[in-house]
């Protein structure tokens, strides 16, 4: 099964559900994951990962 952006703008087709459901909120913003140490918010918990990094240099 393939899945497909509903925005017609868009149409990226994605072959798990939960990517297209992590692409999807770079259309509509939502950033649920945030920081803990400064407070910044993240779409994907990869970039919060990756971001939590520079508070250990």
């Amino acid at each position: 099964k393939v899945y497909t952006c509903p925005l017609p703008q868009c149409g990226r087709l994605f072959k798990r559900l939960e990517h297209l459901k992590r692409h999807f909120r770079t259309h509509t913003l939502e950033r649920p994951y945030s920081c803990n140490m400064c407070g910044k918010h993240f779409s994907r918990t990869d970039n919060l990962a990756q971001h939590k990094k520079t508070h250990n240099r």
